[in-house]
């Protein structure tokens, strides 16, 4: 059934974009100049402490999704849940975004630094305490939801200290290194994860993605009180 979904929502979107004609525009497909290589602009980029700070807690955040994606779907089926349970986990999961207008409120409420602060922490806390519960597999499955609430309260503000800390001249240039954070998230956490298992159980991956999202929160306590 979700594939059949996803299927007639991608040809509603074809039917649509068809209905529309659109067509190339040369003021916006001709480019004056070669685009930004990111490797150009990265010594750049790590030198200033507030993109550096940005692009790190980004990549944490990024990294918990993917060992989220991957991960609760594994320990479903090896605790006994099932593979529709685990499906069922990642999409309450990802279904917490529906939220985010709630975080925006927050956020100009309390201030983002707090909003990160707390968001980063609760995913941590609750990750290390799924993996723990990992014998009691529904107890482990709940808590990794919540876990997953935790980092959705990031979502909504979780690019904004890039936006506010870049210079405006060259925002093109240095959003080419930001987004390079979704793929050092892609492969890094594979690569710590096949280590740990070679080593652990899977609670273990869990218990690794608290502690880098407890080492965010820490981080958080370095953006501007003002932000």
């Amino acid at each position: 059934a979700p594939f059949a979904i996803a299927a007639g929502a991608a040809l509603a979107l074809l039917i649509l974009l068809w209905s529309l004609r659109l067509g190339e525009n040369a003021v916006l497909t001709t480019m004056r100049r070669p685009p930004p290589s990111p490797v150009k602009y990265l010594p750049h980029f790590f030198a200033q402490p507030r993109l550096r700070l940005a692009w790190t807690l980004a990549a944490a955040r990024s990294s918990w999704w993917n060992l989220f994606y991957v991960y609760t779907p594994i320990f479903a089926v090896t605790s006994g849940l099932g593979a529709e349970t685990g499906g069922i986990l990642v999409s309450i999961g990802t279904g917490w975004i529906w939220l985010v207008p709630i975080w925006g409120w927050a956020g100009r409420r309390f201030g983002q630094r707090r909003l990160l602060q707390a968001g980063y922490g609760m995913a941590g806390v609750l990750s290390i305490a799924a993996a723990l519960v990992f014998g009691t597999p529904w107890l482990g499955a709940a808590l990794l939801v919540l876990a997953a609430f935790g980092t959705e309260v990031i979502d909504g503000a979780g690019n904004l200290l890039f936006l506010r800390a870049v210079h405006a001249y060259e925002r093109s240039e240095m959003t080419t290194v930001f987004v390079s954070f979704r793929d050092v998230a892609q492969l890094g956490p594979p690569a710590v994860c096949a280590l740990l298992l070679s080593l652990f159980s899977l609670n273990s991956v869990f218990v690794a993605g608290g502690v880098m999202m407890l080492a965010a929160s820490s981080l958080s306590d370095r953006i501007p009180r003002r932000f």
